[in-house]
């Protein structure tokens, strides 16, 4: 692949990227703005921008730009391309990434690759605004053979890089909280209601306990606000609860709402075929699952909504709000049989 052809694969990896143009940002994620200094035999500073979701419960990727400038030292090296990387969590605290990157040299048009491994730690100021830094060893590979088949004369060295993230809406919303009017309040069900509605139709004794469990962990958690990406107690978002809530009785799910509805057993859509720990998935914008939810028994279901954080919701009520999630339910899923 020559200078040119990379760049054009490079341009088009950022324009899928963008707001509303991809189906990447349908489930939200950030942009990182990233600058660094590279300490090799000479100093180098790197600039990137790079768009980053999740994959699957920690593991997310991260695609963009990046720009190598050794304009002071060695001019003939500095070079611009693209970056492909992985990350071990990321949401918030510690985190580890790792990367390759292709780039043009600015001086000789000569294609390189860039490796990269490290460990950063994410502070969240905002559920849309955080900062952090991050450490890598970095390897300039001349001749892209590979971090394993080193030239003696591919640059190393440790990097360190400052960075500000940007949240991504969800495309459609992040659950908004219904038609405009002002929702109504349902009571949480009592221990004794969650397990009556739990053992119906036959379930074992040990799904039922286990389901009024996490239900019972989604419920502690209400009041609890709206944070795009939150998955604690300082805020949840939809796929968020239902994540923390099943991995707290040792049930990992996938984070991603659309993931989280492709699990378990496809129930019937009808309110009588669910049970406490089922798991709900709506249409908000018109296309597939964009909000999900976990039903409570007895027609409710509890989510973490844009508007009103978490709460209580109905299928079966017939307020306006509670017609207009009935209207938008589209599947319901079951993790506990």
């Amino acid at each position: 692949m020559d200078g040119i052809r990379l760049l054009r694969a490079t341009a088009l990896l950022a324009a899928l990227t963008l707001p509303g143009t991809s189906p990447l940002v349908a489930q939200g994620g950030r942009v990182d703005v990233s600058y660094g200094w590279w300490w090799n035999e000479n100093l180098s500073t790197t600039f990137t921008v790079a768009y980053q979701n999740r994959l699957l419960g920690p593991v997310g990727f991260g695609v963009g730009m990046f720009h190598l400038d050794d304009s002071r030292s060695l001019p003939e090296r500095t070079m611009t391309g693209g970056e492909l990387s992985l990350l071990l969590g990321g949401g918030r605290g510690l985190y580890g990434i790792g990367s390759v990157a292709l780039g043009v040299r600015h001086g000789d048009g000569n294609l390189d690759a860039v490796w990269s491994a490290g460990a950063g730690y994410r502070l969240r100021l905002f559920s849309v605004l955080s900062l952090g830094a991050d450490v890598r060893y970095r390897v300039q590979d001349q001749s892209i053979s590979g971090f394993w088949r080193l030239d003696p004369t591919d640059r190393t060295g440790f990097s360190l890089q400052a960075f500000v993230a940007l949240g991504v809406p969800r495309r459609g919303g992040s659950g908004r909280s219904g038609p405009g009017t002002p929702p109504p309040s349902f009571d949480p069900p009592s221990d004794s209601d969650l397990e009556r509605a739990a053992s119906d139709n036959g379930v074992s004794e040990e799904s039922a306990g286990l389901a009024v469990a996490v239900v019972r962990t989604a419920l502690d958690a209400m009041g609890t606000p709206y944070q795009w990406g939150g998955s604690d107690d300082n805020g949840y978002d939809c796929s968020g609860l239902i994540h923390y809530a099943y991995a707290e009785h040792g049930i990992l799910l996938p984070r991603v709402s659309h993931d989280q509805t492709r699990t378990g057993q496809l129930l019937p859509k009808a309110v009588s075929a669910l049970r406490p720990g089922d798991i709900l998935g709506f249409s908000t914008n018109g296309g597939g699952v964009s909000h999900v939810g976990l039903y409570v028994g007895d027609g409710t279901f509890i989510h973490s909504a844009s508007s009103g954080g978490v709460k209580l919701s109905s299928l079966s009520a017939t307020d306006p709000e509670s017609r207009w999630w009935r209207d938008r339910w589209i599947v319901g899923r079951r993790i506990l049989n």
